[in-house]
């Protein structure tokens, strides 16, 4: 159905790269969800130049266009790869509100670490943006499970204790890591560097702050953590 195929330029620049960047929107195989895909879109459009600026590095240049690929499927939530997102119609249909699931992707496309890296923590880096930046979820959100190692549960886990790090032990730390990533520099010694600690001292610094925090903390009920989430 050509009509649900569009091509939308997104009028602004990224990081300083002076190309405009176009957002490719494709519900045809479920033009039911065509509304769903325009807010997918336009949240595209908003977030890549804040993105390409919060994660900027030194000789970056970002992809100039994305194709969002809405597919009549079950399986699956989403995933990213080569330019394109890729969202399942069965998840949206069930969890239509969950529309941050997009910007989780479009930090992937941004972070484009050629050269691999941790899945933990480059979907940590995923969900720290999602949740904290996007969202606006406050520490007392995220879930922490008292067991050594455990931000290698990665995704909401892993974000909560990198907001704690920007927070309270090393600004900017998540910049930093990621250019690292980008550039296939990281080392699991960067913590000790950026934020004066090991990572797994750090890990338990964390957990004991979250245990006994200087404040009230709110009972938000944060959600269990999954094997994967978005």
């Amino acid at each position: 159905m050509a009509s649900c195929i569009l091509a939308v330029w997104a009028g602004v620049l990224c990081s300083g790269v002076g190309r405009a960047f176009e957002v490719n929107l494709d519900t045809s195989e479920v033009p039911e969800l065509a509304d769903w895909g325009q807010q997918a879109k336009e949240l595209c459009e908003e977030w890549q130049p804040r993105l390409c600026h919060l994660l900027a590095s030194k000789g970056y240049q970002p992809v100039d266009s994305i194709r969002i690929y809405m597919q009549k499927t079950d399986r699956g939530i989403a995933d990213t790869g080569g330019g394109r997102i890729r969202i399942s119609s069965g998840w949206v249909e069930q969890h239509p509100e969950d529309i941050g699931l997009v910007f989780h992707e479009l930090v992937h496309v941004i972070q484009s670490y050629g050269h691999g890296g941790p899945g933990w923590l480059i979907e940590g880096i995923a969900d720290y943006l999602r949740w904290a930046i996007y969202e606006g979820k406050p520490q007392e959100w995220f879930p922490v499970p008292d067991q050594a190692q455990g931000y290698r549960q990665s995704y909401r886990v892993c974000g909560g204790f990198l907001l704690w790090l920007e927070s309270d032990r090393s600004p900017g730390i998540v910049k930093k890591l990621n250019t690292a990533l980008r550039r296939g520099q990281y080392t699991e010694t960067m913590f000790q560097e950026q934020a004066d600690l090991p990572l797994d001292e750090l890990w338990i610094a964390y957990v004991q702050d979250r245990k006994h925090p200087s404040g009230p903390e709110q009972d938000t009920d944060p959600k269990p953590a999954t094997a994967h989430e978005n």
